[in-house]
């Protein structure tokens, strides 16, 4: 068939100017307790606008994502990082996972919910790498929405929300306490922790016979 997308490419567009989302699928309100994953250094309530998130918001706006379980949380936060199901001790010891009590009354869509794709999105939305494309949706969906819920990437079968805000910290926007280091949250995703390089101490220097 002359001029036909191949299966092997990718099709999920940006929107289309003036999409109406009228009988989009509901999402319904975000969990009243969720699992964040964030730098050790940062907050876990924290709305980002750089390109490198896959539904973030332009500044001032920005976006927070979380997710309905703890591994689901740290496979998204590591994402391509975890190629063997493996991460080294350093990448480990950066991360911290919070319980968090998202707002609830925020609401949300559905881009993984059945009845999307008469909109126009496909599961693509939720896995493809042209982030242009994914923050272009979330930018439509704002004006409707308090957030989307979607179908993790690296976690097959896991449930993600990406909340919108205003961009940076929000310390006061609701309950968080951290309950997992880097360490533990890692094991508790099921990923295995490489070994460091060995302690100085933990050498011994032999001698150069031919000396």
């Amino acid at each position: 068939m002359t001029g036909a997308t191949a299966r092997t490419e990718t099709v999920q567009g940006a929107p289309p100017a003036g999409l109406d989302l009228a009988g989009f699928p509901d999402g319904g309100r975000v969990p009243p307790q969720a699992f964040r994953a964030h730098l050790a250094e940062f907050a876990p309530w924290y709305f980002a606008s750089h390109p490198r998130g896959r539904f973030n918001l332009e500044d001032p706006n920005g976006t927070c994502c979380f997710a309905a379980a703890v591994s689901t949380a740290v496979r998204e936060f590591y994402g391509p990082k975890i190629r063997r199901n493996e991460l080294s001790a350093a990448d480990a010891a950066v991360l911290r996972v919070s319980t968090i009590t998202p707002p609830s009354d925020a609401t949300t869509a559905d881009v993984s919910g059945a009845g999307a794709a008469r909109f126009g999105i496909t599961s693509e939305l939720t896995t493809m790498g042209d982030y242009a494309v994914t923050r272009a949706w979330a930018e439509l969906f704002k004006d409707h929405v308090d957030g989307l819920r979607y179908r993790s990437r690296f976690d097959p079968g896991g449930t993600a929300w990406a909340l919108f805000g205003t961009a940076g910290p929000a310390p006061t926007l609701g309950d968080a306490s951290a309950i997992l280091d880097g360490a533990r949250a890692v094991e508790a995703a099921g990923i295995s922790v490489l070994p460091g390089p060995p302690r100085k101490s933990a050498v011994r220097m032999m001698p150069d016979p031919t000396a």
